[in-house]
């Protein structure tokens, strides 16, 4: 290989990377390469992709292949590779949306606290969003972000 260096703007690069689908594939990335006159914005996430070992569902407990899973497209891993945006397999994931929909069909929900509401499980002020808790097809009631992730977190169950 010649040891000629070509200088190419930053433009040209990113278009070269995209065409060789060395970019994400976020939907995000459509829009940018549409406008990239404000180049000077754009930042990139360098990543190995997808992890190579088996992974294991936190709900069916079955070791999977990563494709099974659903990742991040800009946050990763300390060894390089993206994270997963969750630990349920697509398939434990569609079982457990069909289940919350079903719940929330059929439940009689009170409407959702205005933010700066106080959360009625930690008595804290919220300013986010409010998250639906469910048991089964039971809605038990609103809560702020800090207890959805207590609640949710499979190590609480």
């Amino acid at each position: 290989m010649d040891n000629i260096v070509q200088h190419i703007s930053t433009e040209d690069l990113i278009i070269e990377l995209s065409k060789r689908n060395l970019i994400t594939n976020s939907k995000s990335n459509e829009s940018i390469l549409k406008n990239l006159e404000n180049i000077s914005d754009v930042k990139f996430v360098l990543t190995y992709g997808l992890p190579k070992e088996c992974m294991e569902c936190r709900e069916c407990r079955e070791c999977l292949q990563p494709q099974n899973f659903s990742y991040y497209m800009s946050r990763v891993d300390q060894n390089g590779y993206l994270m997963r945006s969750n630990a349920l397999c697509n398939e434990c994931g569609k079982k457990s949306n069909k289940q919350r929909l079903k719940v929330f069909k059929n439940s009689t929900i009170p409407k959702k606290p205005n933010k700066g509401a106080i959360c009625l499980h930690c008595n804290r002020k919220w300013n986010g969003n409010w998250h639906r808790h469910h048991e089964g097809d039971n809605f038990i009631n609103w809560l702020c972000g800090h207890c959805n992730m207590s609640f949710s977190d499979q190590r609480n169950k």
